[in-house]
């Protein structure tokens, strides 16, 4: 199997060089970059079409471009176009081989989304991957005034809408973990603040953002489901700004600038919770807090150099306090959780073909928790004292390294080498207790500290519509060691894209990909209480192949677009708790609480349907989906539900211009009921306690859920400063959707009581700018 991989490497490599001689025509190489014409930052994704030819290409993560164009100088017009910014065109002569573009943003932040023709086309390079914009993220309704991205993603085709209270993705059948978070190249290992309520990233300071499903490009990896490349905003090379924003759920501060104007700039936003939100819905003395920061610094050494020093934190608290009948007994625990990440990234052009990365940096996820217990006794004055720390975190260290060559308009090739240094601490509890009636007990358990190395290189061949053909075809080798252990894995991806017509398009895609390490979760509600643990013998990585089919119709002269795309993920050598075991108590060896080797299989139909111009834009995705797990020693071996499993998803977005200052935004989800265990009966033991009897795992469903959110955002100018003043309400119709069930013993037989989260929800925010 190995040497059909490696020949079919050498097949596309060989094939990608001969489709080169095709495109190598008489030509001259125009390149540069694309900026804001007002603050300087460079714009990712923006579109460079020369008229005559049709050719065109659009700018990379560095806001690069590089254009093949005709030696005919009189008759080369080219035009600069990007997503709220009006549309530039140029006249080269004969001498110039380096354009830079500045392109001015149109004079209102709300205006109409438009996607320029040019930029749409039926044939892409990529299946199963999208660009979000921020104008796009900005119209959303916010949850308590707060725009949140992982909220918009959930939106979409593919992505699991889970329910309130879950701001995790769950993509194709997988689980949480199996998505590759990167925050301007920072790896995130947790992204979701106030009990899962908001995600971490700030939509203050998102530039854009990659999402890829399915046959994800061969530079990702480490990953089973999904990849999210986010960049934050470089920061004002002109002009000082700031930006407050208050909110029911948060508060923010943005400031950016220039250090060395036109040379070197700054970016930072701040962000904390500000009124008790919770209070509202949970009638005990519960209480949750975060705050995040993100700064990023930029310097443009030449116009060849350039380089970025990013900066993440950002930490949760929850706290519960508990006191008994006539103060009998107090208890507390708090619950601390949270990332910390620190990049540098160099990019250098060595010439209009050619650009390279490198990036070093460091991440780090931890997680806590506090109890304690104390039990007064008043008739004997006596007082016993219980307390239990446990912690878990994880860290990395990293090095990344990537090429960038074009061929020509249509070919380039990418290559790079990824090194990581892990450390996992899974596990670490001290217990103790004293007191009058107690021996003194002070213990130290755990899973001992582990290292593991993890390198990767890969190789990417990607044409972009060269005689109606696209192909992003991939290698990926990976090592990853942890002790004595070595894992090695292959893995090929390639995405083939067919033009039928100018308007229909046919895309396949294939993926191998592995994760080398396990998540553990206790499954709770509120809390994020995961652990991770390195690949080993006894659980070795888990692997994905995916296969899809899609299909893609834009008609010419048409606002819509549609698509649909048919996937089968199959994963092995899964992980999971065995029943009854609890990670923070049960420290015994890994084979003793470790269900392993678990097989999943994920299958599906998502539907996609756009409006991509006009004032009135949106879009409507649908997914028909089946995801299951197996494993030896749960379930009694049977294949069952996996507890993400919804078999039928919709999401809908629309947003309205009513005029250039006012805007209308709504989002309707409707999703099947989740799998959930409940007892099927119950009997009495020898000592009269009564049990709960369960049948197979995750036989019951919950209701189907469903949500109407409606937001207006209005901007305000003023000759000094600007505002934008968000009004939004969170389930219009006070829709009252499952959030937990739970099945208390009775003597009158087992009950079950469904809790809601949320009810309908007005919040208002207002933002201003100077």
């Amino acid at each position: 199997m190995r040497n059909t991989y490696k020949k079919t490497t050498i097949y596309l490599l060989t094939y990608t060089l001969f489709m080169s001689c095709f495109a190598a025509t008489k030509d001259r190489i125009i390149s540069g970059v694309v900026t804001d014409s007002n603050n300087g930052e460079v714009l990712i994704g923006a579109s460079i079409f020369e008229k005559k030819s049709g050719n065109g290409t659009v700018t990379d993560n560095q806001g690069h471009y590089i254009l093949w164009i005709s030696m005919e100088c009189d008759s080369v017009e080219i035009e600069a176009s990007y997503i709220g910014y009006a549309l530039q065109s140029r006249k080269p002569n004969c001498k110039e081989l380096n354009i830079d573009w500045k392109l001015q943003p149109t004079l209102f932040n709300l205006n109409e989304i438009v996607v320029s023709s040019n930029v749409r086309k039926a044939i892409d390079p990529n299946l199963s991957a999208f660009r979000i914009n921020k104008q796009e993220l900005d119209a959303l309704p916010g949850f308590a005034g707060e725009k949140d991205l992982l909220k918009y993603l959930q939106l979409t085709p593919g992505v699991q809408l889970t329910g309130d209270g879950n701001s995790n993705l769950y993509v194709r059948g997988g689980s949480s973990d199996q998505n590759l978070f990167l925050l301007d190249d920072m790896p995130l290992y947790h992204v979701s603040h106030l009990g899962n309520l908001t995600s971490t990233f700030n939509a203050d300071i998102i530039k854009s953002a990659d999402m890829y499903l399915g046959a994800f490009p061969a530079e990702y990896g480490g990953r089973l489901s999904s990849v999210l490349d986010i960049r934050t905003k470089d920061g004002d090379l002109y002009n000082h700004h700031k930006s407050i924003t208050f909110g029911m759920l948060t508060s923010k501060l943005m400031l950016e600038g220039p250090i060395l104007k036109g040379k070197a700039a700054y970016v930072a936003s701040f962000r904390i919770n500000t009124l008790p939100f919770f209070k509202m819905f949970w009638d005990m003395d519960i209480g949750f807090s975060m705050y995040d920061a993100n700064i990023k610094l930029n310097y443009i050494i030449s116009p060849s150099d350039r380089i970025y020093f990013s900066f993440y934190t950002g930490d949760d608290a929850m706290t519960y306090d508990l006191n008994g009948d006539n103060e009998n007994f107090s208890s507390d625990l708090k619950t601390t959780w949270g990332n910390t990440a620190a990049s540098f990234r160099y990019n250098h052009i060595f010439s209009s073909r050619l650009t390279s990365n490198l990036i070093i940096g460091h991440s780090k996820y931890h997680y806590s928790e506090n109890s304690i217990l104390k039990i007064l006794d008043k008739l004997s004055d006596s007082e016993d004292n219980y307390s239990n720390h446990f912690t878990s975190n994880i860290a990395d260290n990293f090095i990344v390294m990537k090429a960038i060559y074009s061929i020509s308009n249509n070919i380039k090739t990418i290559m790079g080498y990824n090194f990581y240094y892990h450390t996992y601490q899974p596990g670490h509890s001290v217990i103790k207790q004293s007191g009058t009636n107690l021996n003194t007990i002070n213990l130290n358990l755990g899973y001992p500290r582990s290292e593991a190395f993890d390198q990767s290189f890969f190789a990417e061949f990607i044409i972009d519509d060269l005689f109606g053909f696209s192909m992003n075809a991939g290698v990926r080798e990976n090592i990853f060691q942890s002790g004595s252990t070595i894992f090695t894995d292959f893995q090929p991806r390639i995405i083939l894209s067919r033009k039928i017509t100018e308007e229909f398009a046919m895309k396949v895609s294939y993926a191998k990909v592995w994760q080398p390490f396990h998540l553990l979760s206790n499954n709770s509600a509120g809390a994020p209480a995961d652990y991770r643990i390195p690949a080993m013998i006894e659980a070795p990585p888990a692997k994905s192949n995916q296969t899809s089919v899609g299909f893609s119709y834009i008609p010419n002269k048409s606002d819509y677009e549609f698509s649909v795309e048919i996937y089968y993920k199959l994963m092995s050598n899964l992980t999971d708790l065995n029943e009854g075991v609890s990670f923070t108590t049960n420290y015994s060896g890994w084979q003793n609480i470790l269900a392993v080797n678990g097989i999943g299989e994920s299958k599906g139909i998502e539907l996609l349907a756009r409006k991509v111009k006009g004032k009135s834009t949106g879009w409507i995705g649908g997914t028909i989906a089946k995801s299951t797990r197996q494993f030896d020693n749960l379930n009694e071996g049977k294949i069952y539900p996996y507890k993400y499993d919804r078999t039928f998803d919709l999401g809908c977005f629309f947003q309205q211009q009513l005029t250039t200052k006012l805007a209308f935004s709504a989002t309707w989800v409707f999703g099947s009921g989740l799998p959930y265990n409940i007892p099927q009966s119950q009997y009495e033991d020898f000592d009269g306690n009564t049990v709960l009897v369960y049948g197979g795992l995750n036989q019951f469903r919950q209701k189907s859920y469903h949500r109407l959110d409606v937001g207006l955002s209005y901007k305000v100018n003023n000759r000094k400063s600007s505002g934008i003043i968000d009004f939004s309400i969170i389930n219009l119709y006070n829709r009252r959707n499952p959030y937990i069930y739970i099945s208390p013993p009775s003597i009158n037989g087992a009950s079950l009581y469904e809790f809601s989260l949320f009810p309908i929800m007005p919040s208002l925010s207002y933002t201003l700018k100077f």
